[in-house]
């Protein structure tokens, strides 16, 4: 052991895995009980946490994948991984809105180019939104990421995720959705918005 190492230490420093071995080896039931257990030990929150999300989902062929792997990792708690995915659908979203909706080479390049911060493509998109709201939206979304992702806050509050999810959920709604009525379709109004949102207890502005 390094001189440098303190003992006191080590058992804090990794954890030890053994059943990906045993699963290598053929032996599955050792993975089958500890994931029974786990999931028997967290199915009242799994079904509180899921009777906390939005009926209705957003099926958008960019962001239909992203969105409910979101809803599945609230869902499962994984708190830390919704406002990271969150995040990267925003990225997604703004890619999408630039080469839909932006003819101007010169700032569909900025706008698509992944190393540019995603809180100035927002800024950039905001007169091509379709939505009123979704700017503001955007930028909340991305607030709760900065608190929790670059460790301002190292605690999350289930709130703020529950927030992710559901003002995500409302910017692709007002971007993408269509809306179905008496066995149509048909695109997604401010109204659609608003209404969703007093659902959520969201507020708009």
């Amino acid at each position: 052991m390094s001189e440098n190492v303190d003992s006191r230490d080590v058992g804090e420093a990794y954890f030890v895995d053994f059943i990906p071995n045993h699963i290598k080896q053929g032996i599955t039931k050792y993975a089958e009980e500890s994931l029974r257990e786990r999931f028997e030990r967290g199915l009242s929150h799994c079904i509180a946490r899921w009777g906390e999300l939005s009926a209705v989902t957003i099926r958008v062929k960019p962001f239909e994948l992203l969105f409910r792997q979101a809803r599945h990792l609230y869902v499962d708690g994984c708190f830390e991984a919704v406002i990271a995915l969150c995040g990267m659908t925003i990225e997604a979203l703004c890619i999408s809105i630039a080469q839909d909706r932006v003819l101007e080479k010169s700032i569909k390049k900025r706008l698509t180019n992944p190393r540019k911060y995603v809180r100035s493509k927002v800024k950039l998109l905001k007169k091509y939104f379709k939505g009123d709201y979704s700017a503001s939206l955007l930028n909340d979304i991305l607030d709760i990421r900065r608190k929790y992702l670059h460790l301002h806050e190292t605690r999350i509050d289930r709130k703020d995720v529950i927030k992710c999810v559901n003002k995500l959920h409302l910017v692709l709604l007002a971007e993408y959705s269509l809306i179905p009525e008496e066995g149509r379709f048909r695109v997604s109004t401010k109204e659609d918005v608003e209404k969703t949102a007093r659902k959520m207890d969201i507020v708009l502005e």
